[in-house]
């Protein structure tokens, strides 16, 4: 079975391989299960973050989701290929155009929130106390903040 020639090549102790697989595999989960939507999950993101800001700009998107310009560009021209996000002029800077998400980007937002819950429980994220949830939000800031320091 390929799942246990895995586990007997290799043994993932160091905390970070853990995190990269963890992290690796939530990705190949997800985007197998957004492909049914035609979307990815970097898609996915985007549209969740619309939705929780207002007028917000691709800039902004861009800083917020820490992607470069190039893939954050890319998948909003998806998206509004795709007609879940369209783009208007801020109210408050003419100069600026701000994302916003059509009805079909909103009705998309519950089923994207179910595909998450469910990796999340098949995977067992929901049987954890909610103080180490806590710690790994903690560190996952801390390691924005490290490397914003670098900058």
């Amino acid at each position: 079975m390929k799942f246990e020639r895995v586990f007997e090549s290799y043994t993932y102790e160091r905390f970070g391989e853990i995190l990269y697989i963890l992290h690796k595999n939530n990705r190949k989960y997800l985007n197998d299960a957004l492909a049914e939507y035609n979307l990815n999950l970097l898609q996915a993101m985007c549209i969740l973050t619309i939705s929780r800001k207002n007028d917000i700009t691709q800039k902004e998107l861009t800083e917020i989701l820490y992607l470069t310009k190039s893939g954050i560009t890319k998948a909003i021209n998806k998206l509004h290929a795709e007609g879940f996000v369209f783009k208007e002029k801020s109210e408050k800077d003419n100069r600026k155009y701000v994302l916003k998400l059509t009805e079909k980007g909103e009705k998309i937002i519950p089923i994207l929130n179910a595909i998450n819950d469910e990796w999340e429980e098949k995977i067992g994220l929901t049987e954890l106390d909610d103080g180490f949830k806590e710690t790994l939000k903690d560190m996952t800031y801390k390691s924005i903040e490290l490397n914003l320091e670098k900058e």
